[in-house]
Parts: C-alpha cells; sequence; structure tokens
C-alpha cells in the first residue's frame, strides 16, 4: 500500500514560501540597518555644517571669545528634535549658548576636524557635533570649543519611515511572487498529469510505451514507466506462453489416462486388464513427473524476480545434492567421482533454485547419458567457476543444442516429458547471470557446462 503524503505542489509552494519569508526578512533587516545607517549619515552632514557655521562666526577679540550665532544655524535642524549648543573659550569658560550644556570635550581630535559621537543630555538621547576653532592665545588648548547637540528623534523617525515602506513594498511583492510561483508551479507539473491521465485512461492489458512529450526533468519518470510497461509485458508474455504449453503438455497425458481407465472399466480378461494397469502406472508416473517439472520451472522463475543473491559455496552445494541424488541409484555400477579445488568456491546465488539445476542436469544425465561413468569437476578460468558434468553416453547433438534450452521442446528417442529440465537449468543460470554451455570432448565423453562469476 502506498502511504499519502502532501502533494507535491503544496510542498513546492510551501518551500518557496518559506525560502522568500527568510529572504524578505534578511532584506528588511538589511534595509533597516541601511536606512539608519544613510539617515545618520545625512543628519551628521547637516548637524556639523550647522556647528560649522557657528565656528565660522566666532572670533577673539580684546582678549575675549566672541560668537555670533546665526540663526539659520539652529533652524535647519530637523523640526521636532530639540537642540542644545555651547561655545567654550580655551580656559574652559561657556561664552554662548547653554551654561549648563559640558560635554566631554576631546581635545586632542580637535585639529582633525569636526567630532561625532552619541550621548545623552537632559534626559534625551543626543547626537553631539564637537568643532575646534583655533584662537590667537598661548595654551595647552588653544581652541574656542563650539558644541553642538540635537535629538535623534527625527532620524529614527525617517529611518523608520523608509523601512515601513520598504516592508510594505516587500510585502506586495512578495505576495505577487507566491501567486506568481503557485501558478508557474502548476503549469510546471503538469506533465505529471498528464501521465497520470494517460495511465489511467488505459486498458489494464494494454502495456504498450507511453508516447508523451515528457520534459528532460521527468524523461527519466516516464523512461522507467515504459521499462517497467516491458517488463510487465514481457512477464505477462512468457507467463501466457507457460500457462499454454503446460495445458497443452497436460492435456494429451490426461487424455490418454482417461482413455486407459476407460479401456480398463470395460475389459473383462485378467491379462488384459494388468495390460491397461501397467500402462496406467506408467501415465501416472509421467503425469506426477509432468506436475512436478512445471511446478519447478515455475517456482525458478518466481524466485528470480524476488528473492536476494547470497554467497554460497558451489563446491559444497554440488557435493551435498550428489550425495543426495545417488543414493537412489546405489545399485548402478557406475564410475562416480568429484573433483574441486581446496578452496571455497564461492559464488553469488540463490541455494533454491541452484540446487535444482544441479538436480535436473544430474538425473538427465543418470536417466540419459550415463553408461558407466559421471564425474564432476569445478574449475577456476580467470575470474569464472564452470562447475562440468561429464558422462559417457550418447549426450546431446550439437544441432539440438540451442533446442533443448527451450521449455517444451520436442524429445527426440521417444522420450516422454515435457523437456523442461534444460530449460529450468537456462532459466536459473539466466537470474544468475550466468550461461550454460555443451561441450564434447577428445575422448568422446559429453560435457553440460555452468559458468558462474566467481566471488573474491
Amino acid at each position: 500500500m502506498i502511504a499519502t503524503r502532501n502533494s507535491l505542489y503544496t510542498r513546492l509552494v510551501v518551500r518557496i514560501g518559506v525560502v522568500l519569508a527568510i529572504s524578505a526578512i534578511v532584506l528588511l533587516i538589511a534595509i533597516w540597518l541601511a536606512t539608519r545607517f544613510a539617515a545618520n549619515q545625512a543628519y551628521d552632514r547637516i548637524l556639523t555644517g550647522n556647528a560649522l557655521q557657528i565656528a565660522e562666526n566666532t572670533w577673539y577679540q580684546k582678549n575675549s571669545v566672541t560668537v555670533d550665532v546665526p540663526i539659520a544655524a539652529l533652524s535647519l535642524l530637523a523640526p521636532g528634535d530639540k537642540a542644545f549648543y555651547a561655545v567654550i573659550d580655551p580656559d574652559g569658560r561657556t561664552v554662548a549658548g547653554d551654561i549648563d550644556f559640558k560635554p566631554v570635550i576631546p581635545w586632542d581630535k580637535l585639529k582633525d576636524g569636526p567630532v561625532l559621537y552619541d550621548d545623552t543630555y537632559g534626559g534625551y538621547p543626543v547626537r553631539i557635533a564637537i568643532v575646534g576653532r583655533r584662537m590667537p592665545v598661548a595654551g595647552p588648548h588653544p581652541w574656542a570649543v563650539i558644541v553642538l547637540a540635537q535629538t535623534k528623534t527625527a532620524r529614527l523617525s525617517f529611518a523608520k519611515s523608509l523601512t515601513t515602506n520598504a516592508f510594505l513594498v516587500t510585502l506586495v511583492m512578495g505576495i505577487l511572487t507566491i501567486i506568481a510561483a503557485m501558478f508557474t508551479l502548476y503549469q510546471a507539473l503538469s506533465p505529471l498529469t498528464e501521465i497520470e491521465r494517460a495511465i489511467s485512461k488505459r486498458d489494464p492489458h494494454e502495456l504498450s510505451p507511453l508516447s508523451l512529450d515528457a520534459p528532460v526533468e521527468i524523461h527519466a519518470l516516464v523512461t522507467t514507466v515504459n521499462e517497467f510497461m516491458r517488463r510487465l509485458a514481457m512477464h505477462q508474455a512468457v507467463t501466457r506462453r507457460v500457462i499454454g504449453e503446460a495445458a497443452h503438455q497436460l492435456r494429451t497425458p490426461v487424455t490418454a489416462l482417461l482413455s486407459q481407465i476407460e479401456l480398463l472399466s470395460m475389459q473383462t480378461q485378467e491379462d488384459k486388464k494388468q495390460t491397461h494397469l501397467a500402462r496406467l502406472r506408467t501415465l501416472t508416473h509421467d503425469l506426477g513427473s509432468l506436475v512436478n517439472q512445471l511446478i519447478n520451472h515455475a517456482m525458478v522463475q518466481q524466485r528470480a524476480e524476488t528473492t536476494p543473491m547470497t554467497t554460497i559455496d558451489l563446491a559444497e552445494l554440488v557435493r551435498t545434492e550428489m550425495a543426495e541424488i545417488l543414493s537412489n541409484h546405489a545399485e548402478r555400477n557406475l564410475n562416480i567421482a568429484m573433483t574441486a579445488p581446496d578452496e571455497p568456491c564461492l559464488v553469488k546465488g540463490d541455494t533454491t533454485t541452484l540446487r535444482e539445476a544441479v538436480k535436473n542436469i544430474i538425473e538427465n544425465a543418470l536417466q540419459y547419458g550415463a553408461v558407466s561413468l559421471l564425474h564432476v569437476e569445478i574449475v577456476r578460468k580467470q575470474k569464472n567457476w564452470e562447475l562440468r558434468f561429464i558422462d559417457d553416453g550418447p549426450g546431446i547433438p550439437s544441432g539440438d543444442w540451442r533446442r533443448v534450452r527451450k521449455p517444451f521442446s520436442a524429445r527426440s528417442g521417444g522420450r516422454s516429458g515435457a523437456s523442461l529440465g534444460l530449460s529450468i537449468v537456462q532459466e536459473v543460470m539466466r537470474a544468475h547471470k550466468g550461461k550454460m554451455q555443451f561441450a564434447l570432448r577428445e575422448t568422446g565423453l559429453f560435457m553440460v557446462i555452468l559458468i558462474f562469476r566467481a566471488q573474491g
């Protein structure tokens, strides 16, 4: 069962919205800092300019500092702000302005130009500009100092106004961007809806590839779906063929069995009854063998698609299977031998289907091949293991080597059965990405060779 999660469309919209929200927050913080910096610079220039105007109207006359404060120097400051000023002579006396307004004077920095810093006066946060004008006097501080302070209400209000306007613009643009993104995503994801419609409209038995103009980003998805349908179609074709051929193979022995039963029921002579009974036993045995082969063939095909491979010692598997099979043929006078390297013959495989393949080859050799000799060899050939089954029987004619790999192929020599033994072996080797080969030795011995990819 497939678990249902939020739609891809919703997830993309949410993620884009989160990215835009984070970007907007970062942008607003940057705008706030930038506007405060710009406002401070602008207001600092005005404040410094006004202080310089007062300094220009300050002079030394008759052994004292005289100042004529221009009205414009204070009127140009921002409305709504409070302004404080003081003019201090070289002796530290206030000659103009607020007598109580005496901030700390950085005497050593006056020669470098106006000095600006933040402070508090009268309970207000203020920005202070200090300008020094050199006087013709002797002493450690030959400066007339002009101190001009302004509260920070206007500059903060200006920065807030700019930030608020930027916030409104960002909010409107963000909403418009989200709407545009939703529409764009809907259009961008429409090919997925087309794929859904194309598949849902299909007949359940229609497995031909989808024919769609898919964007590059989902072309791999369409290709994967087409490849899956191709494999499913191939699997269904094989299943239909096997079922059809199995039905055909079963029809003949079942019909013969029914005929023998009918003949037996009509027979009155004892010797003829025994003949029919013997025929019934043979037909029943053949039918049981055919059913077993059909079941094994289906089992091999099913396990090839679903069973994971494990590391197997090929020599140990073959040795165990030979001992089990040959125990039922102890009465036969056969030269039986198995040779294998001392090292483990490791391969990746499925124990159940490999045992079935080995069993079919050995039983075929015992039933149709080996007269007096049956040898098994395991040989390392570069990166492969070769499992060889050798007997002294007539073998399979080279002209039939291709045919006997297919299920239900015609059997030579009047043999009964469905010819599934070697086709099962072929199916097992295909699932293990190996090969089944046939060969004749110079001595006339026949070989069936299974080739596996070695592990390690």
